[in-house]
């Protein structure tokens, strides 16, 4: 699969919440290494919801 980066602003309030989740608990720290990752799963998962195949063909 070829990716393709693309930078998106997040508001300081938003990247402060997700913070906050990730550093919650280790296990929320072990699903979500980072921020970028937890926008890039949360993304895909509201795009999934949406009925958008997003399965490589």
């Amino acid at each position: 699969m070829v990716t393709k980066e693309t930078t998106v602003k997040i508001s300081q309030w938003l990247l402060d919440e997700i913070e906050k989740f990730i550093n919650t608990n280790k296990r929320n720290k072990t699903n979500y290494p980072s921020k970028r990752n937890f926008v890039d799963r949360a993304i895909i998962k509201q795009l999934e919801d949406e009925g958008i195949n997003l399965k490589e063909k």
